[in-house]
């Protein structure tokens, strides 16, 4: 399958309890709402995330990280989106379809977070529930896994509850705050 650029900036709309997801490749005009979201949500994402240093908010590095999401969602690997939800639209966190792979795997990662003050909500559900659509029938995709550190409950009930299978553990997955962490990984096929 080609992607264009009409796949490459899709937008992803799905209804969540705490009203309106909307998923967008991040832009530029996205940089203060993020940074601001991820400085205030530190100390709840540093549990479940790689370290990241203060460098990682600056104009510079989102800069950078723009140009690499725009390199990946026109080679096709990878789709990065930013949440906005509830009244408003405001920004809440971000999940990236990553390591997207056509014939004959036809599967990607998946990842997100939302922000503390926007957990349990609705939100993160209803963006998986748009990524999932996005995957499975515009980019004809027959597997799609997500990975969850053991102790991240919140999260394991959420992929469960959405009809992802638990597959196994993957040992020393991720390193977290300096130690490498195992991970369950979870799967959902476009027959489930």
């Amino acid at each position: 399958m080609v992607l264009g650029k009409a796949v490459k900036t899709k937008t992803l709309i799905e209804q969540a309890p705490g009203g309106r997801v909307e998923l967008r490749h991040p832009r530029w005009a996205d940089f203060e709402d993020w940074s601001g979201l991820r400085r205030r949500n530190r100390e709840f994402l540093s549990p479940w995330e790689p370290d990241w240093s203060d460098k990682h908010l600056t104009r510079n590095s989102f800069k950078a990280r723009l140009a690499a999401y725009n390199r990946m969602a026109e080679q096709g690997s990878g789709y990065p989106y930013h949440i906005f939800a509830g009244a408003g639209l405001r920004l809440v966190g971000a999940c990236n379809i990553t390591r997207v792979q056509q014939a004959p795997a036809q599967s990607a990662q998946l990842g997100y977070w939302v922000g503390e003050e926007h957990a349990r909500q609705g939100f993160a559900r209803g963006a998986i529930r748009a990524a999932l659509k996005f995957c499975y029938e515009d980019l004809g995709l027959h597997r799609v896994e997500a990975a969850v550190q053991s102790g991240n409950l919140p999260s394991i009930n959420l992929l469960a509850g959405m009809g992802f299978q638990h597959e196994g553990t993957a040992r020393s997955y991720l390193k977290i705050n300096g130690e490498w962490r195992d991970h369950e990984v979870f799967s959902r096929l476009s027959s489930d």
